[in-house]
């Protein structure tokens, strides 16, 4: 190919400062910023507006150049929203914050350990405390992270990962996984010193915080208002073995009587492998766990164990802790251990501990032995007032009653100061039946009230009543009272006590009916409230 023309590339350089305007196509290089531009032209050339362009190069802000960024809606149309401004990428891309972008790697190797702290307080610490856009979301993309010791949360931390066992927060240290920390960077009993601002407004959602030796998972220190979603708490307990107080999975720590732990909830969160799957001695307030699945541990959860009745922060005791709609299984000791009041005043010691519509499985309260093992121990125990299960499925009972056990009552569901509430059950009464025949049974190894409301269908008959149980060890005492549609329905209720497994004393009563001959069974359907 023949040569035509030979020409000179003309092109300038200097500081950024000096940049003139560009003849079309002229180069000029920006020494100091290492960066390129290229004159547009005029527009009588063509060009859509007179001045220099830049060309990317290394030297180059790319997010800060490109002013691109406008939301067109979630139809993706081509056309941009009116009402939609055009943003900066990097303006865009921040707006989203993720543990990788501070050099955690999540690769079960790497320590993650400063990276996640330094992401933490860069979010919700080190930032003007009155600028509000800083406290973004942290992103935990799935990995495993290694930390050696406790990551330190502070207000109005938000940190989502991918989902328990997909994203996992790993500790090897001797300490929780997570504590809490307060807006100065205090921890533990230095909480709120200096009139700095206490852990609240804390969320953690949908990882797993996981521990590699037999310490805790959450330390939930002088904290109000956080909530937990899908997380799972794993510690290193092995079904079979015994008590240890560094082993917990939720604890309270640290409360004074100005600032102490209340409003926590746990939604859908798995407790598992820990001594003590949950430990609160210490005062806090208003904490409930929902839907949430509780298994392996020695103890499920105490309440007031290590209260003292003095000692500032353990003198008046966890108050309105409920546990509704969940599952406990695989757990030596009791579900739920409510302790004595400490103290001298008359509300002194934990109140209002509340189990309502959880399962109980078989495998709770039995020493890891099984049903009918010797060493049985309640299901629950509130050893303080105020306290009540409703309407929870006990699995042990039921078993226990089918099989035919002589050791039935060996220990109760619910034991100590409370009420509970059963489930509606409902049998069938056959006709004819002369002898007092058992229709339930329960534990009488303390005093206690049993009510059981009733409705007896047999055939056009109806009636409803209240029949009522007085009992102890040595005594038993019944009232029914009950209302009936029309002619007697021919049933006649009893209790009655039983010596059931050869010890010394009367352990069980016994409610029990008798029916007339009237060719018709008689259908029984009850519930049962005991106050203990």
């Amino acid at each position: 190919m023949p040569i035509v023309q030979i020409s000179r590339i003309q092109h300038r350089r200097g500081k950024r400062t000096d940049l003139p305007q560009l003849a079309a196509g002229e180069l000029g290089w920006v020494i100091d910023e290492q960066r390129l531009f290229i004159g547009n032209g005029t527009v009588s050339d063509g060009a859509p507006a007179v001045g220099n362009t830049e060309i990317i190069t290394e030297g180059s802000s790319a997010f800060t150049t490109a002013l691109s960024y406008t939301y067109k809606g979630y139809l993706g149309d081509s056309t941009p929203i009116t009402t939609s401004q055009q943003r900066t990428l990097q303006d865009r891309l921040d707006e989203y914050v993720s543990v990788r972008d501070f050099g955690a790697k999540g690769d079960d190797s790497t320590a993650d350990l400063t990276a996640i702290q330094n992401a933490i307080d860069e979010l919700y610490i080190d930032t003007d405390k009155d600028d509000t856009r800083a406290r973004r979301v942290l992103f935990f993309p799935a990995g495993t992270y290694k930390i050696s010791s406790a990551l330190k949360i502070p207000p109005f931390a938000h940190l989502v990962g991918e989902g328990p066992d997909k994203t996992i927060i790993k500790n090897s240290g001797n300490n929780a996984v997570m504590v809490m920390q307060d807006d100065e960077g205090n921890v533990g009993s230095n909480i709120g010193n200096s009139s700095a601002t206490t852990p609240t407004q804390i969320q953690i959602t949908n990882m797993t915080l996981r521990q590699s030796v037999a310490y805790g998972g959450v330390s939930l220190d002088r904290v109000t208002n956080a909530y937990f979603n899908n997380v799972k708490f794993q510690g290193t307990f092995a079904s079979g073995g015994t008590d240890g107080s560094t082993s917990k999975g939720v604890t309270v720590t640290n409360s004074t009587a100005t600032h102490s732990t209340s409003n926590i909830v746990f939604n859908q969160c798995q407790f598992t492998k820990f001594a003590r799957l949950i430990d609160l001695s210490f005062n806090c307030t208003n904490i409930k766990f929902h839907a949430c699945d509780f298994k392996t541990a020695f103890y499920g959860a105490l309440i007031g164990a290590e209260m003292d009745g003095s000692t500032t922060g353990l003198d008046d005791g966890p108050r309105d802790i409920q546990f509704t709609s969940s599952s406990w299984s695989d757990i030596g000791q009791q579900a739920i251990l409510v302790s004595p009041a400490t103290g001298t005043t008359d509300d002194a010691g934990p109140r209002h501990i509340v189990s309502h519509a959880n399962f109980y499985a078989k495998t709770v309260g039995n020493n890891f032995e099984g049903v009918g093992s010797i060493r049985e121990v309640p299901i629950i125990q509130f050893d303080n007032d105020e306290c009540s299960s409703v309407q929870d499925f006990f699995e042990r009972t039921d078993l226990r009653r089918s099989d035919g056990s002589s050791e039935l009552n060996a220990a109760p569901e619910v034991q100590g100061i409370g009420v509970t509430t059963k489930l509606i059950k409902s049998q069938t009464l056959p006709d004819n039946t002369s002898s007092a025949t058992t229709i339930n049974e329960f534990p009488a190894l303390s005093s206690k009230g049993i009510v059981i409301k009733y409705k007896i269908t047999r055939g056009t008959l109806d009636r409803t009543g209240e029949f009522i149980i007085s009992c102890s060890t040595n005594a038993v005492g019944f009232d029914d009272t009950f209302t009936e549609s029309g002619a007697d329905v021919g049933v006649t209720l009893t209790a009655a006590l039983d010596n059931k497994d050869s010890t010394a004393g009367n352990e069980t009563v016994a409610f029990k009916f008798i029916t007339t001959s009237t060719g018709t069974a008689a259908t029984i359907d009850y519930q049962t409230t005991i106050i203990a």
